[in-house]
């Protein structure tokens, strides 16, 4: 298959040939208007005849120049773009440094350099549930040498959530790569007699509204599973809204609640060490982590399903050349055994996606969102 380049080059030749033939044509047309004046009626006819078909003929040619020409300008783009990236790129991650996003988001802005052979260089922009950040990217020239490696928040949670206060949504963004998703977690204290899920699903029966869940935040993917589990369960719990899942574990050790959602990484360690006891798993499969920990669907309740990830996004017009070229760098990080040893140890999923299947994923992402939003179930603080 010719590169771009050469077949950029061959349909600018072509517009050249183009060009030169209608110029001659119109000298052509010239003549044949001074013959007519001159000749007879016969040979006035005749070339009235001649001139209409040359009409046609010179119409039928502007037409393919246009063609040619509009078919030139994607592959010029192309051409323009492949050397891409050039020059350092500025990778906005929309939260202060330190946590697991941040985390994730370096490893992949250390892979993109590698990958690409430019610097790829990480600045934390936190604040407003990752709003900051996600602004200051869609606002960015969509060149490519700005983007976002951003979470579940900013791309598709935050902007809903204060939708005063957002100057963006997901439209304004080009979706490029889903790179991680986090598995969720319910957890009970270890000596809870809420030993598995059916037991909180029965205690939840059995004392309507008193069964006490606390939540990393409002709007996290775990605030959204109870608001999920509420729904499929036709029940009602006390939601406790913490500050970060940190205060809602010590309280759930404290015993001061009877159960908390959040993500596996921030309670791993004392699932591991015998303090919180893993009644299932929000994810598509069980986890590696977590063999013995069955999923929300095994559990009969696929619609518990919100888990966080983490995603490459860039402003919404850049071209379709640096889409491809970091979409080609994501997709070997991705394979890179390194790499996903570095995402699986602080509790993420390697996670890919074809351009189409994250696009709708987004969409189903939104759409939750929005769902819960109109029910009143989730609401701005």
């Amino acid at each position: 298959m010719p590169s771009p380049f050469c077949a950029t080059r061959s349909i600018a030749t072509w517009l050249c040939w183009a060009s030169a033939i209608l110029t001659n044509s119109v000298r052509i047309t010239s003549l044949q208007l001074s013959s007519m004046r001159r000749g007879n009626r016969f040979q006035n006819s005749l070339n009235r005849r001649q001139m209409m078909n040359f009409h046609a003929y010179r119409r039928n040619l502007f037409a393919a120049a246009i063609a040619a020409n509009l078919l030139a300008h994607p592959l010029v783009g192309w051409a323009q773009h492949a050397d891409y990236p050039n020059r350092p790129v500025r990778v906005i991650v929309p939260f202060v440094p330190g946590g697991n996003a941040d985390s994730s988001a370096r490893i992949f802005a250390e892979a993109y350099g590698k990958q690409l052979g430019q610097s790829f260089i990480v600045e934390n922009k936190g604040g407003a549930g990752g709003m900051i950040g996600a602004t200051q990217m869609v606002r960015a020239a969509p060149d490519g040498y700005t983007i976002m490696i951003g979470t579940t928040a900013p791309i598709v949670a935050s902007w809903q959530l204060a939708a005063k206060a957002a100057s963006y949504s997901l439209n304004d963004m080009k979706p490029v790569a889903l790179l991680t998703q986090v598995p969720g977690v319910i957890v009970t204290k270890a000596d809870s007699p809420l030993k598995s899920y059916a037991d909180l699903v029965a205690y939840a029966k059995a004392h309507p509204g008193t069964l006490k869940f606390g939540q990393p935040g409002n709007g996290t993917a775990g605030h959204v599973n109870i608001l999920q589990m509420q729904k499929a369960l036709s029940q009602q719990f006390i939601i406790a809204a913490y500050k970060g899942a940190g205060p809602a574990v010590q309280d759930l050790l404290g015993g001061q609640l009877d159960a908390v959602a959040t993500d596996l990484p921030s309670a791993l360690q004392l699932i591991k060490a015998g303090q919180l006891r893993a009644l299932s798993v929000v994810f598509p499969q069980r986890v590696a982590s977590l063999p013995d920990v069955p999923t929300m669907a095994e559990l009969k309740q696929p619609e518990v399903d919100i888990a966080p990830f983490t995603a490459t996004m860039a402003p919404r017009d850049v071209p379709p050349a640096v889409v491809a070229r970091l979409v080609g760098a994501s997709n070997a990080a991705l394979d890179d055994p390194t790499v996903r040893k570095r995402i699986e140890d602080i509790g993420g999923v390697p996670a890919r996606m074809s351009e189409a299947d994250f696009g709708k994923f987004l969409d189903r992402q939104v759409e939750t969102y929005r769902a819960l939003i109109a029910s009143g179930l989730l609401t701005a603080e």
